[in-house]
């Protein structure tokens, strides 16, 4: 079960030495650039830790955009070992939940990189559908409508 925490200095250098496979690197933003953005946009982008049990597994980055009722999953990345057991699925369905809890949302968005058939399949699990696809970014646009 995935339980999201709050990325700390407990967890920092955790969560820095959590990495993806070589070939996924060109879908993701590194965990050190993410939390420094986190950093600089305190009020816009929220950096949560995503574990399984005790271990951590991997880091989400939500946007909270200018429109009050929609969130964007900016990214989410599970580590390289823990890749494979549906943690990235369940991940998503607990920031769902958790972005409910915590603000007045309709709407939850997330890109995916075409070709990135992995993240699709990940977001698509949890509940999300395909919106559009932006050719110009290569991008597909996806949506979880929150009850």
């Amino acid at each position: 079960m995935i339980t999201i925490r709050n990325l700390s200095q407990d967890n920092i250098e955790t969560a820095l030495a959590l990495s993806v496979d070589d070939w996924q690197r060109k879908y993701v933003r590194s965990n050190a650039e993410m939390i420094a953005l986190a950093y600089v946009q305190p009020q816009e982008l929220f950096p949560v830790a995503l574990y399984a049990e005790e271990e951590l597994v991997g880091l989400a980055f939500i946007k909270k955009e200018a429109k009050a009722a929609i969130m964007t999953l900016e990214q989410i990345m599970i580590g390289q070992p823990f890749q494979s057991k549906s943690f990235g699925s369940e991940s998503v369905r607990e920031i769902a939940k958790w972005i409910e809890t915590q603000f007045a949302c309709t709407l939850l968005q997330a890109s995916i990189q075409i070709g990135n058939q992995w993240g699709r399949e990940t977001l698509e699990n949890a509940g999300f559908m395909k919106r559009g696809t932006d050719l110009e970014k290569r991008e597909i646009e996806m949506i979880y409508i929150m009850k």
